[in-house]
């Protein structure tokens, strides 16, 4: 994650956390940080319906400038995709910025109604990321788009993430040392999912 997020992107709050009373520097890896994103838990997360949304999004809204980006501008096409994405599916209404929570929460149970062990995990994730998106939705700052989705997306992967049942979790200590580090450094996102299979490169002969 460290390699794969430019410095636009990392933001302020990621800088420093605290472990055990301890500053945490969140901007460098610890040891152990693996080279490659490892695939510690399968998410449930962002559901198939928003990666499909999320891909009219891009044709949309990240077309090509020749503008040189600024934080602002990195912010505010971050904001706008998600927004973009939720609209898309039906998680907020066109011309609305709140959220349809009841939609939302419907659909991410329905999508692991088929697996158990996510049941207790997803119910407390959105319980716990509806609760800190109320502040999100009041302090955002200035920008075109709400940063309403942006919030809960980043909310619910790392709390799904964070709380993986035991028997989907590959316990190796790569995926170990993301989880604690994680859990120093609340902005930190957990690990990408793998790109699809058309984008992934050959392997070499």
């Amino acid at each position: 994650m460290y390699q794969l997020l430019p410095p636009l992107l990392l933001p302020l709050a990621a800088i420093l956390g605290f472990s055990n009373g301890q500053e945490v520097d969140c901007s460098r890896p610890p040891p152990g940080w693996p080279q490659r994103p490892p695939q510690c838990c399968d998410l449930p997360f962002p559901l198939e319906d928003m990666k499909k949304s999320f891909g009219n999004c891009i044709r949309q809204i990240a077309r090509p400038t020749s503008a040189v980006p600024t934080p602002k501008s990195v912010r505010d096409t971050r904001l706008c995709l998600e927004e973009c994405v939720y609209k898309g599916v039906g998680f907020i209404k066109d011309g609305a910025t709140e959220l349809e929570k009841d939609t939302i929460e419907n659909k991410l149970k329905s999508s692991v109604s088929n697996a158990p062990s996510w049941e207790k995990g997803v119910a407390a994730s959105l319980e716990t990321c509806f609760d800190e998106n109320k502040s999100a939705e009041v302090s955002s700052e200035e920008s075109s788009c709400t940063s309403a989705p942006h919030d809960l997306t980043h909310c619910l992967l790392r709390n799904l993430f964070l709380n993986c049942p035991a028997d989907l979790w590959n316990a190796s200590e790569e995926c170990e040392v993301v989880k604690s580090r994680m859990k120093d450094c609340p902005d930190l996102p957990p690990p990408p999912p793998p790109p699809p299979q058309r984008f992934q490169r050959p392997p070499p002969f």
